[in-house]
């Protein structure tokens, strides 16, 4: 049994690691010098914070991520080493937060990322083996659809957003909206959704659920057990009534190459794909937009067409990573990092936002940003992103309708009095107004939850002799597109 297999053998406790064997005796003390990474300075400019770190400690830099100083990890801000983790061709880093020794013996004071290191059964947590077998289905049943037809369905879910930002009386001389809450929360969610096959009012609760969730309120445990339960019952019934969607592909390839998901472990990759997918997109779609209206040069280029969309979203991945820091890679043997003695149980943290100012990376005779495509953001190794080239097509299709319907759009506030939530994960403003002229073009789609056109075939119905439990009422149409966009609570 390879290290990577054994990793899903024991549960970890306070005593044992995830072999069940006691923890190593920690040979390295925490360094003496740290950096916070946190507090306003980190907040407003993360970018020119990176760099200070990058001077004064290296390709490496020891951080806390709290005053107590008991939250920390290794900074990773050179792109060789981040890709030695990633791709973790030594076997030595994991994704499996059983590892993580101070969490796992308690160590770690109240902080909004500690939940996030719950181990959970799926993909997200699993190696070797086991992670092959847990993401196999959802990484097929996404190689089922038709991104062309995908496209359609994006179209038209963005058509409906941009038209719910105009009053029932009819365009004012000028308009003003919320990209972020109004627009980038909310597209990436709605195309996931609907690509799963939920109904409307399954979407509509697991929207609340998700946004509660993710808020980090009072409401943000009960929020994620409902989003659980919501994430069973989609699978439940998609067992009992495949069609056109994700999750039907996915109890297909389960059965079809005898993997052995049950509903729980289905379950948590439903919800993992809408979470994620969720996102990284909803930050890169927002922080493009601030890119574009604060470039004049990019934003002529891609009006005249000298510049196509996709790049100035690469352009974004450099210069305002919508993805800062993955944090989540946990040492399964004491290893050297960068000139430091890293004990087993050690964090190291991934820095995509560091990377634009690597001086390997980048050339400052011309930019390269737009074309550069060796960036991080999609992971690397076999916990990459399963599905760039959705990401991707969600991202890039929902700026090109906004650009289509808004060519007028601009900013109603100065750049530099947005405010920044703290950009531990990823960096977006709290809020982006715009203001725009021109009144909507005619919607001629888009009308209902249901497209009429089909971006993914049915799967092979399973052969059962069981009579099938039918829902009793119609499933999966949204009456007027009104519907649609107004149940989004506000920020």
């Amino acid at each position: 049994m390879t290290t990577a297999d054994r990793m899903i053998a024991v549960s970890t406790n306070a005593s044992t690691n995830p072999f069940g064997e006691a923890w190593p005796y920690a040979r390295t003390p925490w360094p003496e010098r740290s950096a916070p990474l946190y507090g306003q300075n980190f907040a407003s400019d993360p970018f020119s914070y990176y760099e200070s770190l990058r001077k004064t400690f290296g390709a490496v830099a020891p951080v806390t991520l709290e005053e107590t100083g008991a939250f920390r990890g290794y900074l990773i801000l050179d792109h060789a080493y981040q890709l030695e983790i990633l791709q973790n061709r030594g076997h030595v880093w994991t994704r499996d937060s059983r590892w993580y020794r101070d969490f796992a013996e308690g160590a770690l004071p109240p902080h909004p990322l500690v939940p996030q290191f719950a181990y959970r059964r799926s993909r997200l947590n699993a190696e070797g083996m086991e992670h092959a077998r847990l993401s196999g289905p959802g990484n097929k049943a996404l190689a089922e659809l038709d991104l062309l037809r995908t496209r359609i369905l994006i179209e038209d879910l963005a058509e409906q957003l941009i038209t719910s930002f105009f009053p029932e009386g009819g365009p004012a001389e000028w308009n003003q909206v919320d990209i972020l809450d109004q627009y980038a929360l909310q597209l990436p969610l709605l195309v996931m959704m609907r690509l799963m096959g939920m109904d409307e009012g399954s979407a509509l609760a697991t929207g609340n659920a998700i946004h509660e969730m993710l808020s980090g309120g009072p409401g943000a445990h009960r929020a994620a057990a409902e989003l659980d339960s919501r994430m069973r019952a989609l699978v439940e019934e998609k067992q009992r009534d495949p069609g056109p969607d994700l999750v039907s592909w996915m109890h297909h390839y389960n059965r079809d190459l005898q993997l052995g998901l049950d509903t729980h472990e289905l379950s948590e990759d439903v919800w993992l794909q809408i979470v994620a997918g969720r996102g990284a997109s909803t930050t890169w779609i927002c922080n493009t937009v601030l890119e574009l209206l604060t470039n004049p040069d990019l934003n002529s280029d891609v009006i005249a067409g000298r510049c196509q969309m996709e790049e100035a979203m690469n352009r974004v991945m450099w210069v305002n990573a919508p993805i800062q820091n993955l944090i989540g890679r946990w040492a399964t043997q004491d290893t050297m990092l960068g000139g430091y003695h890293v004990n087993c149980g050690d964090m190291a943290i991934i820095c995509l936002g560091a990377t634009g100012a690597d001086p390997t990376m980048l050339s400052a005779s011309f930019d390269v940003s737009r074309t550069n495509r060796s960036h991080l953001a999609w992971g690397a190794g076999s916990h990459g992103c399963p599905a760039p080239d959705l990401g991707t097509l969600i991202v890039r299709t929902g700026l090109e309708v906004l650009w289509n319907r808004l060519p007028g759009m601009r900013m109603a506030v100065a750049k530099e009095s947005l405010t920044w939530d703290l950009p531990y994960v990823a960096r977006s403003p709290t809020a982006l107004p715009v203001i725009f002229p021109l009144p909507p073009m005619p919607v001629t789609n888009g009308q209902q939850w249901t497209a009429q056109h089909s971006f993914i075939s049915n799967p092979p119905r399973p052969i059962s002799t069981e009579p099938k439990e039918r829902p009793s009422e119609p499933q999966g149409r949204l009456p007027l597109w009104r519907s649609l966009v107004a149940w989004w609570p506000k920020r």
